[in-house]
């Protein structure tokens, strides 16, 4: 059964009772979509009589059903991908209400796996059914910018128009973030998370700039050391006070330098130290890292 027309129908009550439902079927199918048990005479109404006026139903809403649908950033996406987005939002419709594609799938050649974003009432969960990646989230967690991000290139079945939330971050994100970023590129990793992280939340905290993904995606492409760490200066900048920066990495610079004895190779320990001492005592201490 389509959840989504049915929804659909039971919000408009007053139009259906009684030119197509009866008042005794109207309340079926309310029993039905709150998952109540359906007596056996219930039953037997909701699977003949009202399961054709549905289905005839279902027919009209999918005619139309090119009316229903919501581009963002439709410039940035290859235009046969978007026919297989709508197609999957069809099939994932028939359980859920609202629905929205995204992520390199829509904008890139090559892309890792599809990016289906399905509202819930409660809870977060992710899951894969082959190449499509599953996220099921609720509207309120929707408003959070890494979702916000990935809807300015989507195609859905709703309007995706929520208030940008914003969270203050915590010193030790913020640094281990930066240090699993260096360590990525050193590595050479194929997606490197946390400089995608890095550099995402630069923009939006430090230049009040909410990057779709294929502007994400082109950034971290181009990334470098000397990008992450004038990324990481600049958002400790912004988060924090001068005196709490200095007291904190202060401490933290003396750890570094007792692992540099300490361990080998050690190029990512001395860009760390470096960083860190140019933002709290500026460019004229800087730590060679040769």
């Amino acid at each position: 059964m389509n959840l989504y027309l049915l929804k659909k129908i039971l919000s408009k009550e007053s139009m259906f009772i009684p030119l197509i439902f009866t008042r005794k079927q109207f309340f079926v199918l309310k029993k039905y979509n709150n998952k109540k048990k359906l007596s056996n005479a219930e039953k037997k109404a909701l699977y003949t009589s009202i399961k054709k006026k549905l289905n005839a139903l279902n027919y009209l809403h999918r005619e139309s059903s090119e009316k229903e649908y919501f581009f963002q950033g439709k410039e940035n996406m290859i235009t046969k991908r978007i026919e297989e987005a709508k197609r999957m939002i069809e099939e994932y419709r028939k359980d859920y209400e609202k629905i929205f594609v995204s992520g390199s799938f829509l904008f890139s050649g090559k892309y890792h796996d599809i990016d289906i974003f399905i509202i819930t009432k409660k809870g977060y969960i992710e899951k894969f059914e082959g190449k499509k990646h599953l996220i099921f989230l609720t509207e309120k967690k929707l408003a959070q910018p890494i979702f916000q991000s990935a809807a300015l290139i989507s195609v859905s079945n709703f309007s995706i128009h929520t208030a940008l939330v914003k969270k203050k971050m915590k010193l030790i994100e913020l640094i281990s973030t930066y240090h699993e970023a260096i360590i990525e590129l050193m590595m050479y990793e194929e997606k490197p998370e946390a400089a995608r992280r890095l550099i995402f939340d630069y923009e939006l905290y430090c230049k009040n700039n909410l990057l779709n993904p294929k502007q994400l995606q082109e950034k971290t492409k181009k990334t470098n050391t000397k990008i992450l760490s004038e990324n990481i200066k600049e958002l400790l900048k912004h988060f924090f006070s001068k005196n709490y920066i200095y007291v904190e990495l202060h401490k933290y610079i003396k750890t570094l330098t007792e692992s540099i004895k300490k361990i080998t190779p050690n190029f990512h320990l001395k860009l760390f130290k470096r960083t860190y001492e140019e933002l709290i005592y500026g460019a004229a201490k800087k730590l060679s890292i040769d």
